[in-house]
């Protein structure tokens, strides 16, 4: 997948959106080289975790040894006043405590999946059609869109409920994305230490020859995999290999933006 070479982004987490208090638009400067991008300071992960919210409404996290000294230097006084009791910098957000649950909307959401792998014409037709079979069903009112020049989804739907709903056709449908969304996403994998010589990935979306070769590097990049019998429009994905873990098989693919389901 492509990634803007102006962000720093970390993968597979969940990108939190933080409300926004007339929030000021800074330079956060990449340390490696001095590339530069405008985004808003929106509050920590973590103690070397930041977040930072773009223009279009994404929040991406960025480790702190990633930007400039005067990044941190911002940073560490916005988080010392929020921590404190006083005012942040100009423009800046509280950041959201860790853990805090959002309560999912009510009413019409909008929910915009990144990182999704989206390589072709046939993977933008294949987005359009989720929830067109009564085996993939989506509630009625949902929209679900591709850009295939950002590599994302777009889920309108009536409500949160519907559009957590339309979250599970995706991964159904065999494609994966980080949710922008702090409320509605595609659940976690849940870490385990399970290890076999031989798995089945069901519902791969592999319409093409990019998605094949996108989607084997991703298996193959397991330690202990040894093959990916992958092909287009494969149902089922025999992978083969000597002690590895099946949760890293999955792990991997989602990173690369497929979706889908193992046995």
């Amino acid at each position: 997948m492509k990634i803007p070479s102006l962000l720093f982004l970390l993968a597979g987490a969940v990108m939190l959106p933080i409300p926004c208090l007339q929030a000021e638009v800074r330079e956060w400067t990449r340390a490696s080289d001095g590339r530069k991008i405008s985004a808003e300071f929106a509050g920590m992960k973590d103690e070397s975790t930041v977040r930072i919210k773009m223009a279009n409404g994404q929040t991406f996290e960025v480790p702190l040894t990633g930007l400039s000294p005067e990044d941190n230097a911002y940073v560490k006084e916005a988080t010392a006043k929020m921590a404190g009791g006083g005012d942040a910098p100009a423009g800046t957000a509280p950041a959201a405590p860790e853990g805090a649950k959002t309560a999912v909307p009510e009413g019409e959401t909008t929910v915009t999946l990144s990182k999704v792998h989206i390589c072709c014409g046939d993977c933008v037709d294949a987005v359009a059609k989720i929830g067109s079979s009564d085996t993939n069903p989506i509630p009625v009112g949902v929209t679900i869109t591709a850009d295939r020049k950002s590599e994302s989804i777009i889920i309108k739907a009536p409500t949160g409920k519907d559009a957590q709903a339309a979250l599970r056709a995706v991964s159904k449908a065999g494609f994966h994305g980080v949710s922008d969304h702090a409320a509605i996403s595609i659940p976690e994998l849940k870490p385990d230490e399970f290890t076999t010589s031989t798995m089945v990935i069901r519902d791969p979306h592999l319409c093409c020859g990019g998605c094949v070769k996108a989607f084997t590097k991703a298996v193959e990049s397991v330690d202990g995999v040894e093959s990916c019998e992958a092909k287009v429009g494969s149902a089922r994905v025999e992978v083969s290999g000597k002690d590895f873990k099946t949760y890293e098989v999955m792990k991997a693919l989602r990173e690369a933006g497929f979706g889908g389901t193992f046995q």
